[in-house]
């Protein structure tokens, strides 16, 4: 049975990947600082240190791939380093490098901090010569399950987002985020690729809000926070965790949805024709509707921080 060291295991991305990596058939090695998140007898959970190269190898050691979700608010200063030694770690080990940025990223650099930054994290991971696949997905679901956005939908019948009302988005949930990593481990002619990636539906706030009053059985409102209200929100839900200053979060933040919600040009980060993208690894993708019925909708305490996407 082939084994695939998923790095970040224990956030929701890397629960996600080791989910659908479990049911591929798969033998995982979990790298976490979390010890006793998984029980399945096919998990071995490991820790590994990216300031240390050695740490890095002995955790890759045998096995026949990995899968990298890079740290996104922990030592955000260090994160290209971190990319880079992860990318130069797997050369190493000689195995396959699948990458999901947990965002959007262009084929070149446009001008928007944020974005041109995930670029650079590819660059630095590639920089080591190990065979590598990109997925960038461009808006998750899960988001409507974290600390900022869940509380409300469930005390204040709101979805609040810093979305523009009529703003477009194909939302893909995280377990498809995985299925799609999980077909590239067999797929050698995705090797060197870069591939934006979303869900089955383009969808506007609103269509977000009326599914899940659908589903929850009660009017949940569309709400249009400003992009600096969503920042101040974010900054202060993670002050503990990130290492970059509050008003140096604040800002990157704020302008971030600021280009998103005011961006003349015809680029709309947070769309993609998957029809193109299922042409080439045809996975079954699941709707907002249908992932909203699956979920658990209860409300999360203080210690649950999950990673969102750039979006």
């Amino acid at each position: 049975m082939e084994i695939v060291t998923v790095f970040g295991a224990s956030g929701r991305m890397g629960q996600a990947q080791v989910r659908q990596l479990l049911l591929a058939g798969y033998q995982v090695r979990a790298i976490t600082r979390k010890k006793g998140v998984f029980s399945d007898n096919n998990v071995t959970e490991v820790s590994a240190d990216y300031n240390d190269p050695q740490s890095l190898d002995d955790a890759l050691a045998g096995s026949d791939a990995a899968f990298y979700n890079k740290p996104s608010f922990e030592q955000v200063t260090k994160m290209i380093d971190f990319c880079a030694a992860v990318g130069a770690a797997a050369a190493r080990a000689d195995i396959r490098l699948i990458y999901q940025t947990a965002a959007y990223a262009p084929d070149e650099e446009i001008g928007q901090y944020n974005y041109d930054r995930v670029l650079a994290t590819e660059r630095a991971l590639k920089q080591g010569g190990a065979r590598t696949t990109i997925f960038r997905p461009v808006l998750f679901m899960d988001n409507t399950l974290t600390k900022w956005a869940r509380n409300d939908i469930l005390e204040k019948d709101e979805f609040a987002y810093p979305h523009k009302p009529g703003l477009e988005a194909n939302w893909i949930c995280l377990d498809d985020v995985a299925k799609f990593m999980v077909a590239a481990l067999k797929r050698d002619d995705l090797i060197g690729r870069a591939m934006v990636i979303g869900g089955p539906e383009v969808l506007t706030p609103q269509r977000i809000a009326d599914t899940l009053s659908g589903h929850l059985g009660r009017s949940i409102k569309q709400k249009t926070l400003t992009p600096n209200e969503f920042a101040i929100r974010m900054a202060d839900i993670f002050e503990d965790v990130s290492d970059i200053g509050r008003e140096d979060y604040i800002a990157a933040m704020q302008g971030f949805y600021e280009y998103n919600n005011d961006n003349d040009d015809d680029l709309n980060p947070f769309e993609v024709d998957m029809d193109e993208v299922l042409k080439e690894i045809p996975i079954q993708l699941t709707t907002f509707s249908e992932w909203v019925k699956q979920q658990d909708w209860v409300p999360i305490d203080d210690e649950d921080i999950a990673t969102p996407s750039g979006g």
